[in-house]
């Protein structure tokens, strides 16, 4: 018996603790398109030291705006998150006050793994970011 892709639901959807953030990686602004790359792997970082998923929806692909959801299995996973968010000299209290929104439920079903989303140079670039977090992380680890 052969499934649809299609009528299988993502099932990260009945998941209830969700965050969502916008990030705008222009492409006429090689700077400013890095900085959001590395905005991107601090988090990817820190939802991978929480046990926290982290997804984007499909979007339209010539638009600079990609938006990244986040979804917590406990609340002390969530608040460790936002404490990582918190601690990074880039984001800190700002970011979690003014950047940090509830996604829609079908933000959350449109949701796909963020390599299949992000542009290719921007989830690289992310990707280090995050491996160099993660590197820290078990540095301090390591240290105590």
């Amino acid at each position: 018996m052969r499934t649809n892709r299609r009528d299988l639901e993502p099932y990260w959807q009945d998941e209830r603790d969700w965050l969502c953030t916008v990030e705008f990686l222009p492409t006429d602004d090689p700077e400013a398109r890095l900085f959001a790359a590395d905005i991107i792997g601090y988090l990817c970082g820190y939802a991978h030291l929480t046990n926290t998923r982290s997804l984007a929806p499909l979007g339209d692909p010539d638009a600079s705006a990609y938006e990244l959801l986040f979804s917590f299995a406990s609340t002390s996973e969530k608040d460790q998150f936002l404490n990582l968010v918190r601690s990074n000299e880039d984001l800190g209290n700002d970011y979690i006050e003014n950047d940090f929104m509830y996604p829609s439920t079908e933000e959350i079903r449109n949701a796909r793994p963020l390599a299949a989303v992000l542009p290719q140079d921007v989830m690289t670039h992310a990707t280090l970011v995050a491996t160099t977090v993660l590197a820290g992380a078990e540095d301090d680890r390591a240290a105590s």
